[in-house]
């Protein structure tokens, strides 16, 4: 009984979330020029509001795929990672408040949580938008932001981001580390799985620029990510909405035989080694 209640049981489609900042489409949100913020405040703003989806998307990925009875490193690296992101976040709230501002003083866009939405169904998915993608996102601004923030003269708020950077880095580690597991327990190719997610659910997050080096460090290889390095047949596949699409139905959404073989394989796996690859 206490399984079957167990399977029953799904996270709220969306998390609890503060009345502000209110939430509007992407073209809505200011650019530093036209933001109601000071530059440094405003991209302080923009970081805590992906600092707080982010804690939301990590404990999601726990408590969502706990179905699968996963190895416990598994849920242990995702509840290090969401540690992390709280405290980020907690990070740009207090400078953003020795700033004079608060989180929600502007609005905010929600591409961050359909992500979470888009890959709901499937932990190939998760991995491949949210860790492996969003986060690696972190690594191509990161270094780009802390010069903003420098030539700005606020030292204080790029040494934040650039700490800040450096614990992202794992973060999509921990992505690469359980994704490549999973294709391995299922038989498939990683970077053919991780082109076809991205392509049919997040082509957006395939477009640059991108810091090809942090991310090879981290284990995410260019041929996977940079749409210029992949084979031409896949090229065109991607600019091809219904091919793209179809990619989802060509073994990479999960039935139950397939999360059973996810189960099995990556439990025979034993430890990831990757538990202890966050910041702690």
């Amino acid at each position: 009984v206490g399984e079957q209640q167990q399977q029953q049981q799904q996270p709220p489609a969306r998390p609890a979330r503060p009345a502000r900042p209110a939430l509007v489409v992407p073209k809505l949100v200011p650019s530093p020029k036209a933001s109601p913020l000071p530059l440094n405040a405003h991209m302080l703003h923009n970081l805590a509001h992906i600092e707080l989806n982010a804690v939301d998307l990590a404990w999601d990925t726990l408590a969502r795929f706990s179905r699968l009875r996963l190895p416990p490193a598994f849920y242990e690296d995702f509840a290090r990672v969401a540690d992390d992101e709280s405290r980020h976040y907690a990070w740009c709230a207090q400078r953003l408040a020795e700033l004079g501002c608060a989180y929600g003083d502007m609005v905010a866009h929600d591409l961050l949580w359909e992500g979470a939405q888009s890959s709901a169904a499937d932990l190939g998915a998760r991995l491949a938008i949210v860790p492996m993608s969003q986060e690696a996102r972190g690594l191509d601004a990161g270094r780009r932001l802390v010069e903003r923030l420098v030539g700005a003269g606020d030292a204080r708020t790029a040494s934040i981001v650039a700490a800040i950077a450096e614990e992202e880095r794992a973060h999509v580690a921990v992505g690469v580390v359980w994704f490549v597991r999973l294709c391995g327990a299922m038989g498939v190719a990683p970077p053919d799985a991780f082109r076809a997610w991205l392509a049919a659910l997040a082509p957006e997050l395939l477009k640059g620029p991108f810091n090809h080096e942090d991310r090879q460090q981290v284990g995410l290889q260019r041929e996977w990510y940079d749409v210029s390095a992949w084979p031409e047949h896949l090229q065109q596949q991607l600019v091809k909405p219904a091919v793209a699409a179809a990619a989802r139905g060509k073994g990479l959404t999960l039935t139950q035989q397939q999360q059973q073989q996810q189960r099995s394989g990556m439990l025979d796996g034993g430890s990831s080694g990757s538990s202890g690859s966050s910041s702690s």
